[in-house]
């Protein structure tokens, strides 16, 4: 059994636990469960992209997925790193840019400019099909074809803010 926090619109746990899968309507309003994302940033300006697994809707995205109960999302997003990847990072080089709420989840976003060797990675099968390294032109390809899995595109706008407000 895999147990949530739940949050509020304010990216705080509420002290409310839920079990995953629960059906979200029978959460109040104002009541989120959350997920940390992030996109790692090669040298070159490309970023690591996963093709889900056909059990996980076969689209493209980054590495991401649930905050379990009594996790930080950071803490959260190195464990999804080592599970989907294989790679294990020291949460110091992870850059924490805040959260976003647009719809249910509340979505930690995290950055992490870091060059990896792609053939290093041990891709978990049951949740990622490919990884590869992709320049902003192929993503949005992908994206104009609508198959960006939503979430993770609305955090990719957040790393793409983050980036030009880093340059100047």
């Amino acid at each position: 059994m895999e147990l949530l926090d739940v949050y509020d619109d304010n990216g705080k746990k509420t002290g409310k636990v839920i079990e995953r899968g629960t059906d979200i309507s029978s959460m109040e309003k104002g009541e989120h469960i959350a997920v940390a994302i992030i996109f790692i940033e090669n040298s070159k300006g490309e970023f690591l992209i996963q093709k889900t697994s056909k059990e996980k809707g076969g689209n493209y995205s980054s590495t991401g997925g649930h905050v379990d109960h009594d996790e930080e999302p950071i803490d959260s997003i190195v464990r999804e790193i080592k599970e989907e990847l294989g790679l294990d990072v020291d949460k110091n080089e992870i850059e924490d840019l805040g959260f976003i709420l647009k719809d249910f989840p509340v979505r930690f976003i995290f950055y992490l400019k870091k060059d990896i060797d792609i053939n290093d990675l041990t891709i978990q099968k049951e949740e990622v099909e490919s990884v590869s390294f992709m320049s902003l032109d192929e993503l949005n390809k992908i994206i104009e074809k609508g198959l960006m899995h939503k979430g993770h595109l609305m955090v990719l706008d957040k790393v793409l803010e983050y980036r030009e407000k880093k340059k100047m």
